[in-house]
Order: C-alpha cells, then sequence, then structure tokens
C-alpha cells in the first residue's frame, strides 16, 4: 500500500490520467519531432490519397453509364480504398519502431 502512495507521489499529473498507451509524457526530443513527422505524414498521405482516390471515383462514375454498375463500382472502390487507408495508416505506425532500431 505504501508503494502505491509513492508512487502517485513521484508521477507528474500527466502521468497520473488515464491517457492511451501511445502517449508518452516525458519525450526525448528525438522522439518528440518523430511523433510530429508521423502525424504530419498521416495527415499529408492520408489526405493525398483521398484526393487522388477521389479524382479517380469521379472519373469512374462519369464513364459508367448504368446506375447499377456505378453504385457497384463506387461501393466497391470505396472498400478498396478503406483498406489502402488503413493499411498506410499501419505503415505509417510501424515506420518510426523500425528507422528507431536501426539507428542504435
Amino acid at each position: 500500500m505504501r508503494l502505491e502512495e509513492n508512487q502517485t507521489l513521484e508521477r507528474s499529473s500527466y502521468e497520473r490520467f488515464a491517457i492511451p498507451y501511445t502517449f508518452k509524457p516525458q519525450l526525448s526530443v528525438l522522439e518528440a519531432m518523430c511523433a510530429a513527422a508521423v502525424a504530419f505524414l498521416r495527415i499529408f498521405l492520408g489526405s493525398l490519397l483521398f484526393a487522388v482516390w477521389g479524382v479517380y471515383t469521379l472519373l469512374a462514375w462519369s464513364a459508367i453509364h448504368n446506375l447499377l454498375l456505378r453504385v457497384a463500382a463506387v461501393g466497391a472502390m470505396g472498400g478498396l480504398f478503406l483498406l489502402c487507408l488503413a493499411l498506410l495508416m499501419r505503415g505509417i505506425s510501424v515506420l518510426p519502431k523500425r528507422l528507431m532500431r536501426l539507428r542504435f
């Protein structure tokens, strides 16, 4: 019981909150730069993927004249987009871990 009281007194207020496991309250400068770069990559590449995918979906929509085929094609492209977005986000989250392992 005493050990738990000492641990709560030694931790900062940020460490006492129920914060997701990916957040580390005391980052080094390199870790903070890496986290910022990962956030930038997620936003930039996700937006780029969304823009390019939207253009090609619009082109497919205008090239197909049958309404049923249009809906089927756009639905399939939407599902494929979600899969590609999920793989992109997973790849971006794995990248810093591999780079940090290569560094040391």
